[in-house]
């Protein structure tokens, strides 16, 4: 039985920190809104998918992790233990704007780095004491209760990454970027993702 390689596309900073207005009220003045593409990572909708991708040699997850992928199956907004985490720490960076405790290039700073932060989360990049990859406990307990069928095709899910174009989250309008000039490609089948995509590592 094959792999099943669907995906979907996780936020990086969950809905819920919206909601808290002092948190909103930070990000816009950051930049940071929800459903811009810079907010969200692609990861593979079946567990078992990246149980079988985590048991790949070391310089398969780091071409998926170039390419943009999470090694973390997706959950979507199900967990609230990414923004029980997240909330805090936004209300403290608001706090001390609001002091004056740190002026507004210091408070942009601090957000981005708590982002840089929660992306590496997300992609399943922050391993614990135990080596296992830091997540929320859905999915966790996901995780260990899949049992992979067949081992991780690299072509397979390249098909199906290429070819599915129903997943894209929605992005705010935007005015046109001016044209830039194309990069040479690198080669692997992991820099064709990169380009259909168009995700870059920061």
């Amino acid at each position: 039985m094959e792999l099943n390689y669907d995906f979907e596309f996780q936020s990086i900073f969950p809905k819920a920190v919206w909601l808290v207005p002092e948190c909103k009220r930070l990000l816009d003045e950051v930049g940071i809104a929800h459903n811009v593409q810079g907010n969200h990572v692609p990861a593979f909708v079946d567990p078992a998918t990246i149980v079988a991708l985590r048991r790949e040699p070391d310089k398969i997850r780091t071409m998926m992790l170039g390419a943009g992928w999470s090694l973390l199956p997706y959950e979507g907004e199900a967990s609230p233990e990414k923004a029980q985490f997240l909330i805090p720490q936004l209300l403290e960076i608001h706090a001390k704007a609001e002091s004056r405790a740190y002026d507004a290039h210091a408070a942009k700073y601090a957000v981005f780095d708590l982002f840089g932060f929660t992306k590496k989360l997300t992609m399943g990049e922050i391993i614990g004491a135990d080596g296992s990859p830091t997540c929320s406990e859905l999915t966790r307990q996901r995780m260990q209760g899949a049992r992979p069928a067949s081992s991780f095709e690299i072509y397979k899910a390249l098909m199906a990454m290429a070819g599915d174009e129903r997943n894209h989250p929605a992005a705010e309008p935007a005015a046109p970027p001016p044209p830039v000039k194309p990069a040479a490609p690198t080669s692997g089948p992991f820099a064709r993702v990169a380009r259909v995509f168009g995700r870059r590592q920061n």
